[in-house]
């Protein structure tokens, strides 16, 4: 707790009914009922840099950030509990990958994909997630550093790896995911553009006219 959290940096700010909630650095989380004239700092039980958020409905309620972290609060925002840390992340990802593997050991991008998700381990729980969305109280995605994509149906109590269901072969960092003209897309680096394909239920690549990062989606 900081008595000057709200006027420290701050990296994204979400809407959750009448109310403004903001997160940051320092695992700061505070939460305004006055449109941003005054704030409260939330109760949350780690420091980690926090880099997104995102509200389906006014009481719950998702954060992400650095460490792998992932939030959830059922209260609008004033206290939160941890649903998700790197090395909880890292374990997710290669179980998944090995059990496809085992399945299918002639995939080359299994293969990959698997190496990849042990060096991820090896090197520790500092992979962060860069942004969360949710389309109702219990399914959602998370996306973030290397491609890692993670999905819920049940409000964050589990979560299943997508590392493997994404056209994102060079594991470009995933900056954002957002709905537009009624499909859900995914951003990144190096002119990444995602489209869900709700049939395959994976995510496809969507050729653009630009090399650089891209870190917004929006109608």
């Amino acid at each position: 707790q900081s008595p000057i959290a709200a006027k420290k940096l701050l990296l994204s700010v979400a809407q959750a009914g009448d109310r403004l909630v903001a997160v940051g650095p320092r695992g700061h989380i505070v939460v305004s009922l006055d449109a941003g004239a005054t704030w409260q700092q939330s109760q949350v039980p780690l420091s980690s840099d926090l880099t997104a958020g995102h509200f389906p409905s006014p009481e719950a309620g998702w954060a992400v950030g650095h460490d792998g972290v992932v939030l959830a609060t059922t209260d609008g925002g004033v206290t939160w509990t941890k649903q998700l840390d790197g090395r909880m992340v890292n374990d997710l990802v290669l179980a998944d990958i090995q059990a496809k593997l085992a399945a299918n050991p002639e995939s080359v991008e299994l293969q990959n994909l698997a190496a990849e998700a042990a060096r991820s381990k090896e090197q520790g729980p500092d992979k962060p997630f860069l942004d969360v969305w949710f389309e109702s109280d219990t399914t959602g995605y998370v996306v973030g550093a290397y491609g890692l994509l993670l999905k819920t149906t049940d409000g964050g109590k589990t979560w299943a790896s997508w590392f493997d269901r994404a056209d994102n072969l060079r594991l470009m960092n995933l900056y954002s995911i957002r709905p537009a003209a009624g499909a859900l897309y995914v951003a990144g680096e190096g002119g990444t553009v995602l489209k869900l394909d709700p049939v395959a239920q994976r995510f496809v690549a969507v050729p653009v006219e630009y090399a650089g990062s891209l870190f917004g989606i929006t109608d």
